[in-house]
């Protein structure tokens, strides 16, 4: 939304106003102030009932936040006519309308509430006998409609572009390091294969083995493969497979007749030559491109990160599976390029780059977001796990050395910044926790992990 639309939009704010007194202003933020509670609890109750909404409202700190930012809008929205700040409530709209978007609450939804908001306020009228309540009704009814509107307008701008985003991101991953990951992904599944064999032909009793899903193959497809692949009909296949074995798995690991669990794993193999197979298919129509690479690191560029964390939030949210994020930021970094050359700098980050790489599995997501900063989020990832990765990588890159062309010899250290995901659907919380934590690892002296468990409100 440009400068223009957002002008536009404050002055039809105004006129609006316009038709009322000051005295009739005052009187409906006094009616808005008085049943504030009453209109945030019907709107959230109305919205529980809808089967769609239950994704968005079920956990109770969100509940919480929401009826918070709620409470505010309503109040907010009718201050604006004694304060006449038309301009700033049209960019707070705009704010909203863009959360919805990433979050993907879909705007009949909000439209949906509103609707029961007005309800709620002629009701309230009729009991109370307000006088001329028709002109005050207009005035309540027209102000809640145009802020609506212009959320729905920020919303589909942001919702076109997100789409557009993922579209281009799916083409990208599709087919990003094509035969790397085609041979080495193979491996993963063969090894974890052979694994299970060994366990049960060496006569182990109540033996344990991951579940497939949790494997480095099964993290790998289930998170990145799948989602690239979207829209090909081997992909839901590949993944009724895997499920499939876990099942067939959990059910090995409590037989003991040895005859009985030949044929079990007999059918393990044979399922899994049938992914084997599916996932040469898909490979057999990607070839690898660039553009949504870093082209010093060849990790992923900012270009797809909303998208990314985005719908890793949306799996963890379904799944009920843990999510980490680690945010990296090379100490004193600038000292490296005027002591050394930029050449060297550009080495450093090579080596922060194969660092991540080093440490994280394949369906982690490794980013440069710009400059020395660095992302690393984790999929299926606890806390314990990430702060493990962190202090791996850290310690890696304190102990190592770069070597210029020029013979000379560096090294250097790096800040991390560690989140665990909160539940919260939007995840421009999720990124800001991360470099808040990174921005306390830097005030706490650097070369340092610090750790937030909880995201901040914004």
């Amino acid at each position: 939304m440009n400068q223009e639309c957002i002008t536009s939009l404050s002055q039809a704010w105004a006129n609006i106003c316009d038709q009322y007194t000051e005295t009739e202003h005052l009187a409906a933020l006094r009616f808005i102030q008085t049943h504030v509670e009453h209109l945030v609890t019907v709107f959230y109750e109305q919205m529980l009932l809808e089967p769609e909404a239950a994704h968005f409202f079920k956990d109770d700190i969100i509940q919480k936040r929401l009826i918070d930012t709620l409470r505010k809008w309503l109040l907010e929205t009718f201050e604006v006519a004694i304060n006449f700040q038309f301009e700033p409530a049209v960019k707070r709209q705009q704010k909203v309308g863009m959360v919805h978007a990433r979050i993907g609450i879909p705007s009949w939804f909000i439209m949906r509430g509103v609707r029961e908001i007005e309800r709620k306020i002629f009701e309230l009228l009729e009991q109370n006998n307000t006088h001329n309540v028709l002109h005050m009704c207009s005035y309540l009814v027209q102000i809640m409609g145009l802020s609506t509107e212009i959320m729905c307008r920020s919303y589909e701008l942001n919702t076109e572009k997100s789409q557009e985003i993922k579209h281009n991101y799916r083409l990208f991953s599709a087919m990003q390091d094509v035969a790397v990951h085609k041979d080495k992904q193979r491996g993963s599944l063969l090894d974890w294969e052979n694994e299970l064999m060994y366990k049960i032909f060496s006569g182990a009793v109540g033996f344990y083995h991951p579940l497939f899903s949790k494997s480095e193959f099964g993290l790998w497809f289930i998170h990145k493969a799948a989602y690239a692949f979207s829209g090909s009909d081997q992909v839901q296949l590949v993944i009724d497979r895997i499920y499939k074995v876990d099942a067939l798995t959990e059910q090995t690991m409590k037989i003991e007749d040895r005859q009985q669990l030949q044929e079990f794993i007999q059918k393990i193999r044979e399922i899994n030559r049938e992914i084997q197979h599916l996932v040469d298919q898909l490979f057999q129509v990607a070839e690898y491109i660039e553009s949504g690479n870093d082209s010093l690191t060849q990790l992923l560029n900012r270009r797809y990160l909303n998208t990314i964390v985005s719908r890793e939030i949306n799996f963890a949210r379904q799944k009920q599976a843990p999510l980490s994020l680690l945010a990296f930021d090379a100490d004193y970094f600038k000292n490296i390029n005027d002591k050394f050359g930029h050449a060297a700098g550009d080495l450093a980050l090579k080596f922060i780059g194969e660092t991540l790489q080093r440490f994280s599995q394949g369906s982690d997501y490794a980013f440069r977001i710009g400059g020395e900063e660095f992302l690393l989020l984790l999929v299926d990832t606890d806390l314990v796990r990430a702060m493990s990765i962190a202090e791996s990588v850290r310690s890696y890159i304190e102990k190592g050395v770069i070597r210029t062309v020029q013979g000379q010899q560096f090294s250097f250290t790096i800040s991390v910044g560690c989140v665990l995901y909160d539940g919260h659907p939007d995840y421009q919380r999720f990124l800001d926790a991360a470099d808040h934590a990174l921005y306390a690892a830097k005030n706490n002296g650097r070369n340092c992990i610090q750790v937030t468990q909880h995201l901040s409100r914004v």
